[in-house]
């Protein structure tokens, strides 16, 4: 399976080096496209070790294919977005097509996996929720989030389940 694995601005985006290795230890192809918030978190140094040639940052850089955003969901099988901030969720829901990833999304006709992470005051927002409706109403898999200790020391749910734990929720989607 060939993978497009999009990163967003989550506090839980370093947890996307243990995913991608998962995904190519069993075998698949993985490519990576960070958002400007998640390369605030993790930068693209970090996939390209693993994952060289593969990994994107933005629409428009220098000697890049202009028609990215096609090939890939051309190319690809399934686009993971994991984690997935609530800004993503957002321009996903509404078809707003800004960045590389939002207008890879908006191109992509296959299987789409959305793995939100955030504060769970922000998970529970009633935008948010009605935008994560929105998209599996249209076909798009949520892979929900688990409860415990968040990055604002508080408890509850909005973090990012193990990668182990993605990886078998995407076979099982692509099995089905």
């Amino acid at each position: 399976m060939n993978i497009i694995l999009g990163i967003t601005g989550s506090i839980s985006a370093y947890k996307s080096v243990e995913i991608m290795r998962l995904f190519q230890k069993n075998n698949h192809r993985v490519c990576v496209i960070l958002t400007k918030a998640a390369q605030k978190l993790i930068t693209p140094l970090t996939f390209a070790t693993f994952a060289p040639g593969r990994v994107y940052t933005g629409m428009f850089a220098e000697n890049q294919d202009p028609l990215l955003h096609i090939n890939l969901s051309r190319d690809n099988d399934l686009l993971l977005i994991a984690p997935a901030s609530a800004n993503m969720i957002g321009k996903m829901a509404n078809g707003i097509a800004d960045d590389l990833l939002s207008t890879t999304f908006i191109a992509f006709y296959k299987r789409v996996v959305i793995a939100p992470a955030m504060n769970s005051y922000m998970l529970e927002n009633k935008a948010v929720v009605e935008n994560l409706s929105r998209l599996k109403s249209r076909g798009a898999a949520v892979i929900e989030p688990e409860a415990g200790s968040l990055a604002c020391s508080t408890e509850g749910r909005g973090r990012l389940p193990a990668a182990e734990k993605i990886y078998e929720f995407c076979l099982k989607l692509e099995n089905a």
